[in-house]
């Protein structure tokens, strides 16, 4: 392990989770669109995150492997297969090159997340997340806005998906003037006693019940608020909502994080943004829950996140994997469920769905603080 600044590590993970922040705040406006450009179903665009969370588990799998050529290095090579992904996506002009695009940006931002926590994981891990993941959500604010605002003066609102690609290409480009502050060395695994197990399995689920809530949103938003009454750039444009709410959140949890509450409180407004989203309401109120909803979801992931990382059995580099993987199942899960769900019912009774996944784990937190 190697210490230096911390603000060399803290700035390129920034940037990083700036431009993964941006494209995930960006997923629900991007499916409108490529449903109305490449004419086909809402529905059947379910995939759109799945190359995230496919990737996810992948390099959580094989996180301790990967991070052997160093966190720094992974974020760099990272963040040009995150733009690359980004490009094809913003320019497909057809469902097989969308899906490809989609597939290597979701590698790019996997190998983002599995770095993030491996470059910041010291004591005050929950914290530091808390800020950088912070400045993605305010980073994702811009991209649904931009898309309505390209969309309505070029006709391919996607061609705002390019807007990150500069800044992933310098962090591709150079090199941090010093190593990270808590680049972490791999170490030789160890077996968790069997004690220890059941802990680690708990806060496991919890991490992915949290993404799971938060993906949900990002990817279906903007649909239900286009089913509200809004049309295709209008919703793409409220649909900043949640990533507002969500920038807001991670940046009152650098004060909460500590607090013993703080997951039931989190959890608490998600569920009454779900719920009001499920509601037969007016675009105005179905944006304010939406936005509601992004403001408790933030917390949920930097908070168990660091507590899985901090558990003795695994410590960071296998925490951080094992996070990776979490957040990869419920990528993978949590938009294709709601859309099965949706099918079934509809969407607005599939995200009733999300408010019981959120209690559940309101109950799984309960039992372990």
């Amino acid at each position: 392990m190697t210490r230096s600044p911390t603000g060399s590590a803290d700035l390129r993970v920034g940037v990083a989770q700036a431009g993964v922040g941006y494209l995930l705040g960006s997923l629900g406006a991007c499916l409108i669109l490529l449903s109305r450009d490449l004419h086909v179903a809402r529905g059947e665009l379910a995939w759109l995150s799945a190359g995230f969370g496919g990737a996810l588990i992948v390099v959580g799998v094989s996180g301790a492997w990967i991070l052997h050529a160093g966190a720094a290095a992974v974020l760099r090579v990272c963040a040009a297969v995150l733009a690359a992904g980004t490009a094809l996506l913003a320019v497909a002009p057809s469902l097989p090159l969308a899906q490809a695009g989609a597939l290597v940006l979701g590698a790019g931002g996997a190998g983002i997340t599995l770095a993030s926590p491996a470059l910041l994981g010291d004591r005050r891990a929950a914290a530091r997340l808390a800020v950088v993941t912070a400045v993605g959500m305010l980073a994702g604010v811009c991209g649904p806005v931009l898309i309505s605002i390209f969309d309505a003066t070029t006709g391919n609102g996607r061609l705002a998906l390019l807007v990150p690609v500069p800044a992933l290409i310098w962090l591709a480009a150079t090199r941090a003037t010093a190593p990270a502050i808590e680049e972490l060395a791999p170490r030789a695994p160890t077996r968790p006693a069997t004690g220890s197990l059941a802990p680690i399995a708990v806060r496991w689920l919890c991490l992915v019940l949290a993404v799971a809530a938060e993906f949900a949103f990002h990817l279906w938003g903007a649909a239900r608020l286009q089913d509200s009454g809004l049309g295709a750039p209008a919703a793409a444009a409220a649909a900043a909502a949640f990533p507002l709410g969500m920038a807001a959140g991670r940046l009152a949890a650098i004060r909460l994080i500590g607090e013993k509450a703080v997951v039931s409180v989190a959890a608490a407004l998600g569920i009454a943004g779900a719920l009001g989203l499920a509601a037969p309401v007016s675009p105005v109120i179905a944006t304010l829950a939406l936005g509601l909803a992004g403001l408790g979801i933030a917390v949920l992931y930097p908070v168990n996140l660091a507590r899985l990382m901090a558990l003795p059995a695994l410590g960071l580099s296998r925490g951080a994997a094992l996070g990776a993987v979490a957040s990869g199942v419920a990528a993978l899960g949590s938009p294709a469920a709601v859309h099965a769900l949706a099918a079934a019912t509809s969407l607005r009774a599939s995200l009733i769905a999300v408010a019981v996944v959120l209690a559940i784990l309101v109950a799984l937190d309960r039992r372990i603080n």
